[in-house]
């Protein structure tokens, strides 16, 4: 792939990237749950991070799908989560 094609491709998922982010982080809010919170029900299913670590793949939006997924179970919002995002791409 070329470097154009490459950079042409970031930007047109960067809406997407930050939908996620941006959910996560309102959801967080919203339930009153902190990083170190995530990363304890993290290790709960074997998965372990620290909370700096966590906290830079969230802000960057750099985790892979089975971690949105994993975030999205802990955080209980299987039901709306999807279509909160999408709305945001939007925004």
């Amino acid at each position: 792939m070329k470097q154009e094609q490459s950079v042409q491709n970031k930007a047109a998922l960067a809406p997407y990237k930050n939908a996620v982010v941006r959910y996560i982080r309102a959801r967080m809010v919203l339930k009153q749950i902190k990083y170190e919170d995530l990363v304890s029900a993290l290790q709960e299913r074997g998965v372990f991070l620290t909370a700096n670590n966590l906290r830079n793949r969230v802000s960057k939006g750099l985790f892979s799908a089975d971690m949105l997924l994993l975030l999205i179970d802990i955080l209980d919002v299987q039901e709306d989560a999807m279509q909160k995002m999408l709305e945001q791409v939007g925004d």
